[in-house]
């Protein structure tokens, strides 16, 4: 009898550990699981927060780029200015010895276009033009019927704009 009740305290010690041993392994597994959601849940915010920077750091570098090219071109625009109003001065009249040089100056100025163009910077369109407030600055306002309403008939100063920025507003005048 003491055999049997030896083996009875053995089975229920055993039982006793099994019981145990579940509910620390449910447990276990539950933290471990937790565990995991967590550390999973930090991953992905990193990540996220690595795919910011980067599109960040992306957009300011292009920024920094237009910036630039923005300051550069208006150190540029009284130069700009100068070489239109030689050309205007001596398309007026000008003899044949100032033929030459006038030839010169018009290519300069076409090469000076044509640069702006390829860094994306585009002169704002001037006369015949609809009035926009946004790229145009009026300084004139004058009547005439034969021309449509809001029309920019004349151009005082060139303006220029780099994708959606603007350099420089165009003075102009505007009609009606």
């Amino acid at each position: 009898m003491s055999d049997q009740r030896e083996e009875k305290k053995t089975k229920k010690k055993h039982a006793e550990e099994e019981q145990v041993t579940e509910e620390l392994t449910g447990e276990t597994e539950e933290t471990a699981a937790d565990d995991l959601r967590e550390l999973n849940d930090r991953y992905l915010r990193v990540c996220a927060d690595f795919d910011n920077f980067r599109r960040r750091t992306r957009q300011d570098r292009e920024a920094g780029f237009d910036d630039g090219v923005i300051e550069t071109v208006r150190a540029l625009l009284p130069v700009l200015d100068s070489m239109d109003a030689a050309v205007k001065a001596a398309e007026g009249g000008c003899s044949e010895e100032t033929r030459e040089f006038l030839d010169g100056l018009v290519l300069i100025a076409q090469q000076m276009d044509e640069t702006l163009r390829k860094i994306g910077v585009v002169e704002i369109e001037g006369v015949g033009a609809d009035f926009d407030p946004h790229v145009h600055q009026a300084v004139l306002h004058g009547e005439d019927e034969s021309l449509p309403e809001n029309y920019v008939s004349q151009v005082f100063q060139k303006g220029y704009v780099k994708g959606s920025r603007v350099i420089r507003h165009s003075m102009v005048k505007v009609v009606n």
